[in-house]
């Protein structure tokens, strides 16, 4: 029998393998649809071998839409202006591990194809690892380890799940963004500092990642806020009444230092790769200089590193991405809201439906708690807050009613959601808040009820348990995923309640429908170049 943390690995590996294989069948069944949208150009000089047309058949499927540029960045570089939408992180990472696989496959296949199994290998290894994080990290925020298992295991089906698999910096993103939530839930590591200031690594991972990475840093600004106002200000409030000599005052405010100092690491750490970034685009594209780019590559219809033509590399603060973003997509305020776009406000209908109905229960449901920013309504009880009990009020049942841990989520992910509705083309909607959040997941884990089976009673689990004769002591939450799945599915690598059980009410199979849905029309839709998410 499998524990929850196994099962979840494993459901994520049997998730990958899944939509790899679909997505090879239906590449060879299925024609491609005629895009009409950027194709990396071919090296005319690189080798083609039957190896090549094997793994164009089998991971072909993938090379879709955006991952043609990510492929185009990671085999070329930035050649053409509009590659500066999509940022570096992900495309280094897929070249560099191309070059160890080339020293072991570079007889067999050419280097396009070895970036094509390098960034299929890295998406699946990178899924497992983010679907590892997100199970810490809910079982941190939602104290709850049926509801952290659920969570998980809808984010292993997710709607934009062909995203997480295909060359696109999604799975990537994940789990920078996952494991900086993670990093911020725990203790401190210096005194006083309330926040670890090497969370602001993988914040600044996020952000070379994805543009929208930068909204990462709010967690860790929250993070130090919270800390001070919920533990540094009652302690230097009730050490200052307690005080009998006034000379030692300004010892007190020394936590109040050493918190703004290990705020101002963190937050130069998470900037630094950006900063980096944004240096080397400016050089390569707005300083006039040779690009020596061969033939193939030199194509006069966009923008090449050298010429210094673009109107960004004049302003204050030459920053290309919204420039790029505007200039090549059309992304703008309300831009997108055209009647010939209704189809693809109705694919990004149920995710932006979830979170808005969801987040405003929550904002209903503890509306004093957000007046208060998330924090307590008793911190300036000067040192006493553990003889005073925190008596939640009852309120009515709602996602997340009376729970302080979820306020930043619901702020974060919010403006993530009105930024989507404004800004950027809509369809794109599933697969950002599908990275970007974990509360998509806990909000749908919550409102999922799972039916029991014969093997999911607890005397039958008992009775299991007794028969195969297990002398130690089964672990609680071990017992609670049992009643969950049954006995049958913690015995497999890949059953698992979403795809295997009947829900009881119409919720739930709503729930049910629109992950496996978009799941599996997601695959069959991209592998061919026709309109997704």
């Amino acid at each position: 029998m499998y524990s929850p943390r196994q099962k979840i690995l494993w459901f994520a590996f049997s998730t990958r393998v899944f939509i790899i294989t679909l997505q090879a069948v239906c590449n060879i069944v299925i024609p491609d649809h005629d895009a009409n949208v950027f194709i990396s150009p071919a090296d005319p000089a690189l080798r083609r071998t039957r190896a090549d047309v094997v793994v164009d058949k089998i991971l072909g499927g993938m090379k879709r839409w955006d991952s043609q540029y990510f492929l185009h960045i990671a085999q070329y570089g930035y050649t053409y202006e509009n590659c500066l939408a999509f940022f570096p992180l992900f495309p280094l990472i897929v070249r560099y591990f191309a070059y160890l696989l080339s020293s072991i496959l570079g007889s067999y296949v050419n280097f396009h194809s070895t970036l094509l199994i390098s960034a299929a290998i890295v998406n699946l290894v990178l899924f497992i690892k983010s679907a590892d994080v997100l199970h810490k990290l809910s079982l941190r925020v939602l104290r709850s380890e049926c509801k952290a298992y659920k969570s998980v295991i809808l984010y292993c089906v997710n709607p934009a799940s062909i995203f997480f698999s295909a060359p696109y910096s999604e799975t990537l993103f994940a789990f920078t963004t996952f494991y900086t939530m993670f990093k911020c839930t725990e203790n401190e590591t210096l005194r006083f500092a309330s926040i670890d200031i090497f969370s602001g690594l993988p914040a600044g991972f996020s952000i070379i990642t994805r543009s929208n990475g930068l909204i990462n840093l709010g967690f860790i600004l929250y993070t130090s806020f919270k800390n001070v106002m919920e533990r540094t200000l009652p302690e230097i409030v009730y050490k200052y009444k307690t005080l009998k000599h006034r000379l030692v005052l300004p010892v007190l405010v020394l936590p109040l230092c050493i918190t703004g100092v290990a705020l101002c690491l963190t937050v130069i750490i998470a900037l630094i790769p950006f900063v980096l970034v944004q240096t080397y685009n400016y050089f390569k594209f707005c300083v006039p200089n040779q690009h020596h780019l061969p033939d193939f590559l030199s194509n006069s219809e966009y923008i090449l590193p050298g010429n210094a033509e673009s109107p960004w590399c004049n302003s204050s603060l030459p920053l290309s991405y919204s420039y790029v973003q505007s200039h090549y997509w059309n992304v703008g305020f309300l831009k997108y809201y055209k009647v010939k776009q209704i189809p693809n406000f109705m694919l990004a209908f149920p995710i932006l439906f979830i979170i808005i109905y969801n987040s405003m229960s929550y904002i209903k449901n503890n509306f004093r708690l957000c007046l208060r920013l998330g924090l307590r309504d008793n911190i300036f009880n000067f040192g006493y807050l553990h003889k005073i009990p925190n008596r939640p009020k009852v309120h009515s049942k709602g996602f997340g009613a009376n729970d302080p841990n979820l306020f930043m989520y619901v702020v974060h992910i919010m403006c993530l959601t009105i930024v989507c509705i404004i800004f950027v083309h809509i369809q794109v909607s599933t697969r950002l808040l599908a990275s970007a959040s974990p509360l998509l997941y806990w909000i749908c884990s919550s409102k999922m009820n799972v039916g029991p089976t014969p093997t999911s009673d607890q005397n039958t689990i008992n009775e299991h348990f007794r028969r195969i004769g297990i002398g130690k002591r089964i672990p609680s939450h071990h017992l609670s995923i049992a009643n969950l799945e049954g006995v049958d599915n913690m015995y497999s690598r890949w059953k698992t309640f979403i795809i295997s059980r009947r829900m009881p009410d119409f919720t739930s199979r709503m729930i049910q429908c629109y992950f496996i849905g978009y799941f599996l029309l997601g695959i069959v839709l991209f592998s061919n170049f026709y309109p997704w998410t």
